[in-house]
């Protein structure tokens, strides 16, 4: 195998990857050593996604890297309500759902015509899943929204894996929303005191500890994976760029 060529661009992702990284390592010896959370540290991390996918328009000029950048913009703005200010939940949760919506108009940008028939099914879901809930619990606004997106990052993660084998990039959109599938889980348990889920301290910490291990590498993940002409399309420049190293 050929070694990655030194453009701009993966001297950028590089420098980005060694970031995060850092920052990782950074917030998690801070949560060790210090009784508050290092929230402002963990949010760095996810804003360096959002500088990073705006550098890539300029390096690829393309619709892909604009799209991934309004993801990652709404995304900070979640974080922001959802992280920083804990606070205001179902805005954090609303613009979560936009994300998700983002995502899922990335996976059929080039086929917008079938993009009805997964927006029915999703639609049927949702109804489905939101009458159970309403038969055993009263259902408020932050309830419709969190099964709203969920509904919305299952499907897109079943979609993501149906694309997957068009190329590497697909792979990790996979799994980058996959681990941020596992996060939410997470979350869901360890806020299961709103829903009659009590959890041993011991088992709640373990659970707090993997909400950011799933978290901040399905961003990063997420973020390597503008791809000029898109992932949903069949052999992309990027992909072919990646043939010919190997």
């Amino acid at each position: 195998m050929k070694k990655i060529a030194l453009t701009p661009k993966n001297i950028v992702l590089s420098v980005f990857v060694a970031a995060e990284i850092i920052i990782y390592v950074i917030f998690n010896i801070l949560a060790a050593v210090h009784p508050d959370d290092p929230v402002y540290v963990k949010y760095a991390g996810v804003i360096l996604c959002l500088v990073v996918s705006a550098v890539m328009i300029w390096f690829y000029r393309d619709r892909d890297a604009v799209v991934l950048t309004c993801a990652f913009f709404f995304t900070v703005v979640s974080d922001m309500f959802l992280l920083v200010l804990d606070d205001l939940l179902e805005i954090g949760v609303a613009t979560f759902i936009i994300v998700q919506f983002v995502y899922l108009y990335r996976l059929y940008a080039d086929r917008l015509k079938k993009i009805w028939i997964t927006l029915v099914a999703r639609a049927v879901v949702f109804v489905v899943v939101i009458s159970l809930l309403a038969g055993l619990a009263t259902v408020n606004l932050l309830i419709a929204e969190v099964t709203i997106y969920i509904v919305m990052l299952v499907a897109n993660c079943v979609d993501a894996f149906l694309l997957s084998k068009r190329g590497i990039k697909n792979i990790l959109f996979a799994v980058g929303l996959v681990l941020l599938l596992c996060c939410d889980i997470c979350i869901g348990l360890y806020q299961g005191g709103m829903i009659g889920i009590d959890l041993p301290a011991k088992t709640a910490n373990t659970i707090q500890s993997l909400i950011w291990i799933f978290y901040m590498p399905s961003q990063v993940l997420i973020t390597l994976t503008v791809n000029r002409g898109g992932i949903c399309g069949k052999v992309t420049e990027d992909e072919r760029e990646i043939q010919k190293t190997a």
